[in-house]
């Protein structure tokens, strides 16, 4: 079984996520007491993440560097645990001899295999008033739907608490009335990490692309063949 290199901690609650998802998927792949191999580096993510708004140039600095020292544990693929941070990743001149399975670009074929011509785009403030996420969805030619400032605005609160550790059954509830003003998209894209842990089949009526799942899929696959 190859070895999967995961860069968490990008945040700490959603990166369980990724490890959760993996060793289920190994174990429904091949049974008994099989797990996943798996590589995890759990970054210290305030430098890169209190640099967003101000220093995006050192975003893409210490994410490099953060990753070459990722690859030097010998991975036999890679995944960011986060969706930001692909803004960075797709503009590094990094010369990476394994596969990255990409957020953006796996949950953009997904939509476009699927037939969705129009996507709801939520995720942090930054993601979905950014624009780079959401060309992804447009380069192959689906619109991607963006929730209205208030909206944005009162996502990113929940995310934040989220993504600190914060619990609450509240928070489904909080995102299914945001939710039900978007009947006019075809699907739902979780282009944050974080959330997945209060967004599902139970309070979301659209069909949903949750980009862990996804690359959790390509690289059990890759990990297994």
């Amino acid at each position: 079984m190859k070895l999967i290199g995961l860069l968490g901690g990008t945040s700490f609650p959603s990166t369980m996520l990724y490890y959760e998802k993996l060793n289920q998927l190994v174990n429904q792949k091949l049974a008994s007491f099989n797990s996943s191999r798996i590589l995890l580096y759990s970054i210290n993510y305030n430098e890169i993440k209190s640099s967003y708004a101000t220093n995006w140039k050192n975003v893409e600095k210490l994410l490099q560097s953060e990753i070459e020292f990722l690859l030097e544990k010998k991975p036999d693929c890679l995944i960011i645990c986060n969706n930001t941070l692909h803004k960075a990743f797709d503009s590094m001149n990094l010369d990476i001899q394994i596969p990255v399975f990409h957020a953006g670009k796996l949950s953009a074929k997904f939509a476009k295999m699927h037939g969705y011509e129009s996507v709801l785009l939520l995720g942090t403030k930054f993601t979905m008033e950014d624009g780079f996420f959401a060309k992804y969805f447009e380069n192959l030619g689906i619109n991607a739907i963006i929730p209205n400032e208030n909206d944005r605005i009162q996502i990113q609160s929940l995310q934040t608490r989220i993504s600190s550790g914060v619990k609450s059954d509240n928070f489904y509830d909080d995102f299914a009335k945001i939710l039900s003003k978007y009947t006019n998209a075809d699907a739902i894209c979780l282009a944050c990490t974080e959330l997945p842990l209060y967004i599902n089949p139970q309070n979301c009526t659209l069909p949903i692309i949750n980009p862990i799942e996804l690359q959790c899929n390509e690289a059990v696959r890759f990990a297994t063949q």
